[in-house]
């Protein structure tokens, strides 16, 4: 017998209803790695954030606080004058301490800031002092900058008169000359103090611009004493020697432009209209007195003045660039603060940022040589990840063999940017096929009942206006004969008279073409500086003429080094990830336990040998463009080619550092794609026959395992 609970199942009908087991399970996707501006750029700009405060400030400031304590002492007299005392009071004094402050925050903190927001990592593509003005030029944060050198130099002229006034009687750097007559006449001295700093921040912008100055040289990453180096007495030696020589020739130039200024381009304003009468109140006690340029020799205070204003404000400014040099370029290691070391790091490789990339492989370096049990366990846990999606090895083999790739690309380019795709041809809309079906019968466009006389007389009508004269008069408009003027004018041409007004047509169209040309003002200028420039050599001494040539050529030479890291921009970036990735590689063979590298060895093997082959075939190439001749071979020559060729050697010998540049360059990333391949071999031996490479690839790489 069926018990209820069968029977009201059976019926359909049950007293307790059905419900679904719940769970907490669900189907979740693994998530990614995270993105570098979540997970390792923070970490690095705090980093950078506290050694800017606690490093960079704090020697400014005192470099700054030395130098204002100085030149107030100078401006006193000097130490015989002040006595012992009062120099050693001076530091401490609240008005040294003022212009300190004012002369570090306005004057310093700018040049600080300005280095900040415009360094990058990317070296700026030039291989000639022109080629770096003109990419420079046409930036603009390149006017940014200028203004920036411009405000801090006033500052500080403002400053050094504020202090000239403080320790002096009377230094007679008013706005305004002491006169009741005039009161408005311009001071001649301020002004010279002002222009001359103004040719201080222009040259001082030029020299950073030439230097690449704006981007971050990495020596600190390859060289373990770079903090001491940096620092060496060598170095300030050369520093302070390379101010003194700049402020002199500031100074020297900017004295013989202000006297040619006034010799020449203030007369030459007052020969203008409208002009003289806005100068004439400030400027005219500037034309009386003799047009010479030895009157400003016999203001030898002034003078001086102006060069130590010019060399402190250049030391202020070299000081705080070189600390920020170092302290950006040193390196940061951020990844042993976080609960995952390992992920930061690849995060950090993932940046679109070539600043904080180089950091990430370096901390990435150091991570991958570490011989420690925590350092191994971390390793085995990189490889063995599976909590990300791609997981944390595949995300940093394909971020470095992306980076090596696009270098490997332009170094096969030779530095030159990649040529742009060709636009596809626009196709033409082709009309579609008639539906099946549909029968292809022509329809008729005539009347198909029979013509009325109103018709015939309709169209007789309108042949004689002159609407259908060639369909229904074909021999008139064949002749054009015998017609009446009325009806000319709907005539169509014959086809000899089109070709000619169409070949006329161009030939005005290439005249046009040509006046254009003529009238290009680009053109013009370049005719009248032609012009210009041939008249002057005619008049100018010849040596100066062969001076302005080779001044010329060194504006526009390429330089060789210039070349060779156009072609190799990021090489210790590729440095650093192929040494990072041939050590992890190497510690897979003990270290990874589910083999995941393995399958990504003959990639790296053979982007590795790729960039190895292409450096060396342009390390081939560079010394057969760029060859030494020997003595030998100059002693079977004529005169004329001897001379010729010990010009030639004269060069060579002068570009012989720039050829060791060159091999400096080129070495970081052989050396390191050298060491990295032999690494790899000597480690996995005989097992790479289980691989499969190219032809190719395995040739070179079977060199490499018959050598080890």
């Amino acid at each position: 017998m069926a018990s209820p609970l069968t029977t009201s199942v059976l019926q359909g009908s049950t007293s307790t209803p059905i419900r679904a087991t719940t769970s907490n399970l669900s189907l979740r996707a693994a998530p990614s790695v995270p993105p570098a501006s979540q997970a390792y750029e923070p970490l690095v700009k705090h980093v950078l954030r506290r050694r800017l405060v606690y490093h960079l400030f704090p020697y400014s400031a005192a470099f700054t606080w030395a130098l204002v304590v100085i030149t107030s002492i100078w401006m006193q007299g000097g130490v015989s004058e002040v006595g012992v005392v009062a120099t050693l009071l001076q530091p401490v004094r609240p008005s040294t301490i003022a212009i300190t402050v004012l002369s570090w925050t306005l004057g310093a903190i700018p040049i600080v800031v300005l280095r900040k927001r415009y360094s990058s990592a990317a070296p700026t593509p030039a291989t000639s002092p022109s080629q770096i003005f003109h990419t420079a030029w046409n930036k603009p944060t390149t006017t940014r900058a200028l203004l920036t050198y411009i405000s801090s130099a006033f500052v500080l002229t403002l400053l050094h008169i504020l202090a000239a006034y403080t320790y002096q009687e009377d230094p007679r750097l008013s706005l305004f000359v002491k006169s009741k007559k005039h009161p408005y006449y311009l001071n001649g001295r301020l002004l010279y103090l002002l222009s001359s700093q103004l040719l201080v921040a222009s040259v001082y912008l030029l020299r950073n611009i030439l230097l690449d100055r704006f981007t971050v040289r990495w020596n600190s990453l390859f060289s373990p004493n770079a903090h001491i180096q940096n620092f060496r007495l060598a170095r300030v030696l050369i520093v302070g020697f390379t101010l003194v020589l700049l402020a002199t020739l500031n100074t020297a130039v900017h004295t013989f432009l202000f006297g040619l200024a006034r010799l020449i381009a203030l007369p030459a304003l007052y020969k203008l209209p409208l002009i003289p009468r806005l100068l004439r109140p400030f400027t005219s006690h500037f034309l009386r007195g003799p047009y010479s340029l030895v009157l400003l020799l016999r203001n030898g205070p002034l003078i001086a003045r102006a060069f130590a204003l010019s060399f402190s404000t250049l030391a202020i400014w070299e000081f705080a660039e070189s600390v920020f040099d170092h302290v950006v370029s040193e390196p940061v290691t951020v990844s042993q603060t976080t609960a995952d070391p390992a992920l930061t790091i690849i995060s950090g490789t993932t940046s679109s940022d070539l600043y904080f990339k180089h950091f990430a492989y370096n901390e990435l370096v150091h991570f991958a040589n570490e011989d420690s049990d925590a350092a191994r366990a971390q390793r085995s846990a990189l490889f063995a990840d599976q909590k990300y999606n791609p997981s944390m090895w595949s995300t940093l083999v394909r971020e470095s063999l992306i980076t090596l790739g696009k270098d490997y690309q332009l170094l096969l380019r030779r530095g030159k940017p990649e040529a742009p795709a060709p636009a596809a041809a626009p196709t033409a809309l082709k009309a579609p096929p008639p539906p099946p079906g549909i029968p292809q019968t022509p329809l008729l466009r005539t009347s198909v009942f029979k013509p009325s006389s109103q018709q015939v007389i309709r169209q007789a009508r309108d042949a004689l206006a002159g609407r259908s004269l060639a369909r229904d008069f074909p021999f008139i408009m064949a002749t054009g004969e015998n017609v009446p003027e009325l009806f000319r004018s709907v005539l169509h041409a014959p086809p000899s008279q089109v070709v000619s007004e169409s070949s006329a047509l161009k030939k005005s169209e290439e005249e046009m073409k040509k006046m254009a040309k003529t009238l290009d003002p680009k053109r013009w200028k370049t005719m009248l500086l032609k012009a210009l420039e041939t008249q002057v050599e005619k008049v100018v001494p010849k040596r100066v003429v062969e001076g302005k040539q080779r001044l010329g050529r060194w504006w526009t030479r390429e330089r060789v080094n210039k070349v060779v890291e156009c072609a190799v921009p990021n090489r210790k970036l590729d440095a650093l990830a192929i040494q990072a990735l041939s050590q992890l590689v190497c510690h897979s063979l003990t270290e990874d336990k589910y083999g995941v590298v393995q399958r990504d060895i003959p990639r790296i093997l053979e982007a590795m040998i790729s960039f190895l082959t292409a450096i060396e075939e342009y390390r081939t190439e560079l010394q057969t463009k760029y060859p030494t001749p020997s003595a030998d071979d100059l002693a079977h020559l004529p005169p004329a080619e001897v001379a010729q060729k010990e010009k030639v050697m004269i060069e060579l010998a002068t570009a012989g550092d720039v050829l060791g540049e060159v091999d400096d360059v080129m070495r970081v990333v052989f050396v390191a794609l050298k060491n990295g391949l032999v690494r790899i071999v000597q480690t996995f031996g005989e097992r790479l026959s289980a691989f499969r490479f190219p032809p190719r690839i395995a040739k070179i790489l079977q060199e490499y395992v018959d050598y080890t």
